[in-house]
């Protein structure tokens, strides 16, 4: 139902009996490694989608991607994962297609997928939200920094709701809006600065801010960690470094490869013509306002 087949698509029959030609399948606590244990298998004759036989676990996910559905399932979660939509009919019926064809392998559908117009589309472009991994991945690419040590990054992760490796259930995080509420938007605002700065305070809700994520323990150790900066040498030439009007469509280009709206333009302008040097300082705070828009938070 979660992953090859969706709703409807089988019977409870159907359950019950694959559950009996799952039999045997178990692993091993100690290594977790997958074993099979024959002498477990159930070896009476089994209905599932209408075929009868002795069926093992392996015939039965054969019998599962051999369904027309697993095929129009699969491909649309992989669209609606890097489109952040559903596919229309028509390109999902392509997309299946393609799948079946090259015998379920994932390399032609994803260069079919990668490839084709409506993935380009003005309804798809910059129309996923980061998840805390993406944001925090694409960010630190962005800013040509290293990431942060990991006990920092588990901390950070955490903060924007992504406990990396702890779900809150087998169907994995919603994704999309979900990831943005009131604290975890403001918490990308203030982990922008962390990034950018290598300050860890703002991430943390200040020095002396309750961290509501982590205990005072885990909190005591990420104080002591040094996250390190980025270097606005790295970023921009010397050019965009100390000439607003070549500064701002260098920012757009790296950070949204997009233009900013006339207000946020504006916005932008305004402080860094207050500023009383365009030094690397104010360069950098101006990477932080750019990262802390709604469009950098889309891709």
């Amino acid at each position: 139902e979660l992953f090859t087949l969706g709703e409807g698509h089988y019977t409870e029959h159907d359950v019950t009996e694959a559950a009996r030609a799952l039999t045997g399948w178990s692993y091993d606590r100690m290594s977790q490694d997958f074993v099979e244990r024959p002498f477990f298998r159930d070896r009476g004759l089994k209905t599932i989608f209408g075929q009868t036989g002795d069926f093992d676990g392996a015939d039965f996910l054969g019998m599962i991607v051999a369904r027309p559905q697993a095929a129009r399932f699969i491909t649309a979660k992989l669209w609606q994962y890097f489109a952040g939509q559903m596919p229309s009919e028509e390109l999902g019926a392509a997309l299946a297609a393609t799948f079946q064809q090259a015998g379920n392998d994932f390399k032609p559908l994803l260069r079919t997928m990668l490839l084709s117009e409506e993935f380009y589309s003005p309804t798809v472009i910059r129309n996923q939200v980061k998840s805390p991994v993406q944001w925090l991945v694409s960010s630190v690419r962005v800013l040509e920094r290293p990431l942060p040590p990991p006990l920092v990054c588990e901390g950070l992760t955490r903060n924007l709701g992504q406990d990396l490796f702890v779900p809150p259930n087998v169907k994995g995080w919603d994704g999309g809006l979900s990831w943005i509420t009131t604290n975890t938007l403001l918490a990308r605002y203030n982990e922008a600065a962390t990034l950018v700065w290598g300050d860890l305070a703002p991430a943390m809700g200040g020095k002396n801010a309750k961290r509501p994520y982590a205990g005072k323990a885990f909190a005591r150790r990420l104080a002591q960690v040094g996250v390190g900066g980025a270097d606005a040498s790295k970023l921009f030439t010397e050019k965009e470094r100390t000439d607003v009007e070549a500064l701002i469509p260098a920012l757009e280009k790296r950070l949204l490869q997009a233009r900013m709206t006339p207000e946020q333009e504006k916005v932008l302008r305004q402080y860094l013509d207050g500023q009383q040097q365009l030094d690397d300082g104010a360069v950098l705070s101006a990477v932080r306002l750019v990262m802390s828009t709604p469009e950098y938070q889309l891709t």
